[in-house]
């Protein structure tokens, strides 16, 4: 139950969603400010710190962290002489962290050293001191948290059924504010006016995809595209920049391609109106490969014809994603790999808006064609080469005779071209594919009914806030909504119009918009329903299902074997596939990738192989593959195994046949690629599309793996900038670097961690050598510039001469990785920060599962069954 004080600002603010447009704005923005933050109890005890944590750094820190020295920026002489200190529990956390990691003391001859015993009994005295301090500074406060972006389209997919996957009502939200990683996290989320103004028409776009009042089913059609109809060029011309017809008008050639065609190949009459209504249609291509084994100098061609072609099978929700230049918005429906010579059948289906259009293209192509036409002219058709009026001026100027018939193109490079391009024969599309009419989302509401006769508002819009809500409601709760349907109706809207508007109020209402976790101050942990919104949110990023939903009112999930059951059905389900791809994106920062991509003149199968993608599907089915068949997580620091399709088999230099598909393979110890460290995902996202830096993969070591991140640097050193032509290592550089006294301890901490992954280049290609760049920006073919050193010394002492060593030193320290793992995972499936109050309880699940080998299920399982899961 929550405080009357609490129930009385909810209810002001729901009351404004209730009104009219302009007013619901303005009040949601000025009520909103006072229901996000409410008290939470707790006693204040004070934390005494023992003698012997003072005493310690006295003893064995103070010799490098006094005020005059203060290696790392830390200097603990106001620790010793403060020790009421607000930090001192920050402090004493990260020493902890340091000395559970063999970091510090830094093992060497000038530092002394504690005997184990010593060490042991400090670490228990921070321990202790650390939990005591978390009972004695519980927070006053706690900040909602907000359905971020995915989330909310993945609520508004589950409770009306439209497809926000394929016409997105939220690509102008603001980008959803990360910590640590983590969207999810409500002390770092932030609500404008201009975001609530933006939700206010995605509701009201969503509702009128979803609802259908007055329309009747619609009828399904059949068009079919010959290739005439798919190209606006003519027959014969000279060059297959764009399309080529056949002769007899039989097919149509693409010779061009790449990830986003700048021309794609579509049905241009068709184009002007595109599909009559919602739905899902079915898109089918008659097509081939030809010219992959061809009789031209294979350097001509940029793209890897070692695969197959492949056609890319698309829409786009209105004409002017066709045009040149655009991309944003079309929507990548299936990729097929096509057989050489071998005319086949390839079929798609989709949910597509009206007006949306069809189109193919050869999406691992060569992508701008006219120069490489050219060279193959002049070196091989040189009768094709085009007439110009330019080349009959300079005959002119230079006296020359000039024939009648100059002008005249005789031969046609159209005619001649024997290199790679996609045949397609014809495209069909059928649809809408009606299973059902009203459709799910309508149903669920109003049942059969199309028409607004015989709607009734308060059961109507009491039975939508339930779902909304995901809660059961008294007809009290939602009073105002129904008095905002009726003012409606009485100034003179329709029916459904007035239900609709009410609709779009609770769309808007911070009971859908953030997760009610209940009041705190009446009891720490969540009640059942509750309880249901947590799990869903975590493992599906959406609303609970019915099932779980039933299960919360009985109230079952507060019973540790009901949870567990419920969490392991939902891990099966299909929506489990959120949490793999947002905890992966979290924990390992894959965000990052694509924000400083790499020049496409270095590493141009970057863009022609769609690897970006294809590194992150990589890593994610890796993820998944563990979670779901319950393999220990330490296969995420070394493995036998990996994903891969045929672009990313290609980038590894893996041996066998591959297609489009991934599909998982062994690996062999000299393949490179075992654990996320051989992830190209990670390597690019630990790179700055230029060049590698040790410094930024030993950071993510740290801060990933481990979990101990170092201080941030001090903020008048000035960074480190890349010599992009290789005339000096990086390792030079960072030398020249770590000359900066401030900098070097924290280079020392960092770098040996990092220097292993130098044997991996910004898109994650396996190296030896730095490569050699010409002045033109380009790697040089067949040159090798200076060998690799990947040798480094961790502060504990520890040696790493390559990424096998170092894979190896982070298994040896699986316990440490499993901690991280954890509290990666509590902080994530909480939407807040992980407190030294939660530590305990982690200790206790790594301790559990390192008896069964870490299985990473179970360790799912554990996090979601936990106390610090269950409380508010």
């Amino acid at each position: 139950m929550m405080t009357s004080a609490r129930m009385l600002r909810q209810s002001k603010l729901e009351r404004a969603t209730a009104g009219r447009t302009t007013k619901y704005e303005r009040l949601f923005v000025c009520t909103l400010v006072v229901l996000l933050p409410f008290v939470l109890g707790g006693q204040t005890r004070s934390a005494e710190l023992d003698p012997s944590i003072p005493q310690f750094v006295q003893r064995y820190c103070m010799s490098c962290h006094d005020s005059k020295q203060a290696k790392g920026d830390r200097s603990f002489e106001l620790f010793l002489n403060a020790p009421g200190d607000q930090d001192q529990v920050a402090t004493i956390e990260e020493m902890l962290d340091l000395i559970n990691l063999g970091a510090m003391p830094p093992v060497s001859k000038r530092v002394r050293q504690p005997g184990d015993a010593e060490r042991r009994e400090v670490v228990l005295a921070m321990t202790n001191y650390l939990a005591a301090a978390s009972l004695s500074h519980r927070p006053s406060a706690t900040v909602l948290r907000r359905l971020s972006r995915r989330e909310y389209n993945n609520t508004m997919r589950d409770l009306l059924g439209v497809h926000p996957d394929q016409s997105d009502a939220t690509r102008l939200f603001p980008i959803d504010q990360r910590h640590d990683g983590f969207t999810n996290v409500g002390s770092a989320q932030v609500l404008s006016d201009y975001q609530l103004r933006l939700y206010m028409k995605a509701a009201r776009f969503y509702l009128d995809q979803a609802f259908v009042f007055g329309r009747s089913k619609p009828r399904k059609e059949t068009w079919t595209f010959e290739p005439a109809s798919l190209s606006g060029q003519d027959r014969n011309v000279g060059t297959v920049f764009y399309q080529v017809w056949a002769k007899d008008g039989s097919f149509i050639d693409i010779g061009h391609g790449e990830p986003v065609d700048r021309y794609p190949t579509h049905p241009r009459r068709f184009a002007r109106q595109g599909v009559p209504s919602d739905g899902v249609y079915r898109i089918r291509v008659k097509a081939t490969a030809v010219g992959r084994e061809h009789p031209y100098d294979s350097s001509i061609y940029s793209n890897d014809l070692s695969v197959p072609l492949k056609m890319g099978v698309w829409h786009v929700p209105n004409p002017d994603l066709l045009k040149k230049g655009a991309s944003e918005g079309r929507v990548l429906v299936r990729v097929f790999d096509l057989l050489d010579d071998e005319v086949s059948d390839f079929e798609a289906t989709a949910w597509m808006p009206a007006g949306s259009i069809p189109f193919v293209n050869w999406i691992n192509g060569m992508g701008p064609s006219k120069r490489v036409m050219e060279r193959v002219i002049e070196r091989y058709h040189p009768e094709a080469t085009r007439k110009s009026q330019t080349k009959v001026d300079r005959l002119r100027e230079q006296g020359l005779p000039v024939p009648k018939d100059a002008l005249v193109q005789k031969v046609w490079i159209s005619d001649l071209y024997q290199g790679p391009r996609v045949r397609v024969f014809e495209m069909a599309l059928e649809g809408p594919l009606i299973d059902q009419w009203p459709p799910e989302g309508h149903r669920r509401i109003f049942g059969d009914r199309t028409s607004g006769r015989d709607l009734k508002i308060p059961s109507s819009i009491h039975q939508f806030a339930q779902l909304a809500f995901r809660r059961p409601l008294e007809q009290a709760e939602v009073r105002h909504y129904v008095q905002h349907a009726e003012q409606r109706l009485a100034e003179g809207a329709t029916l459904e119009e007035a239900i609709k508007s009410a609709f779009a109020a609770i769309l808007c209402s911070p009971r859908f918009l953030y997760l009610d976790e209940g009041d705190p101050s009446q009891s720490e942990s969540l009640d059942s329903i509750e309880l249901a919104s947590r799990l869903s949110y975590t493992l599906w990023g959406s609303m609970p299902d019915e099932q779980l939903l039933e299960a919360a009112i009985q109230g079952r999930l507060v019973d540790p074997e009901e949870l567990m059951t419920e969490t392991n059905r939902m891990l099966r389900d299909v929506r489990s596939d959120f949490f793999v791809r947002q905890f992966t994106e979290s924990w390992l920062r894959l965000d990052r990738i694509g924000t400083m991509p790499p020049s496409d003149a270095q590493y141009p199968t970057y863009y022609d192989n769609r690897l970006e993608s294809a590194m992150k599907a990589e890593t994610r089915l890796f993820f998944k593959d563990i979670l779901i068949n319950n393999r220990s997580a330490s296969e995420f620091l070394d493995s036998e195994f990996t994903w891969v399709n045929d672009s990313l088999a290609s980038h590894y230099g893996l041996d066998g046949e591959f297609s489009e598909q991934f599909r998982r393979v062994s690996l062999a110890a000299d393949d490179h690629r075992g654990g996320l460290l051989g992830h190209a995902s990670v390597l690019t996202a630990t790179a700055n599309g230029v060049e590698t830096s040790p410094v930024v993969r030993g950071l993510w070591i740290l801060e990933s793996i481990l979990g101990t991140p170092p201080s941030p640097p001090p903020p008048d050193v000035p960074p480190i900038e890349p010599d992009t032509r290789g005339a000096t290592t990086i390792r030079e550089q960072l030398a020249k670097h770590r000359s900066v006294t401030a900098c070097a301890d924290c280079h020392a901490k960092i770098d040996p961690w990092g220097f292993a992954l130098e044997f991996y280049d910004p898109i994650g290609g396996f190296r030896t050598s730095y490569p050699v760049v010409n002045k033109a920006g380009r790697i040089v073919a067949n040159q090798s510039g200076k060998a690799i050193d990947a040798r480094g010394e961790l502060p504990s002492g520890d040696l790493i001469r390559d990424q096998r060593e170092l894979k190896q030193l982070l298994v040896a320290r699986r316990d440490q990785f499993a901690r991280n793992l954890v509290h990666k995972l509590l902080t994530y499936a909480t939407g807040r920060e992980v407190t030294f109050r939660d530590q305990e309880e982690i200790r206790q699940i790594v301790k559990r599962f390192a008896e069964d080998g870490y299985r990473m299920r179970d360790m799912v399982v554990a996090v979601v069954t936990s106390d610090a899961f269950q409380r508010r």
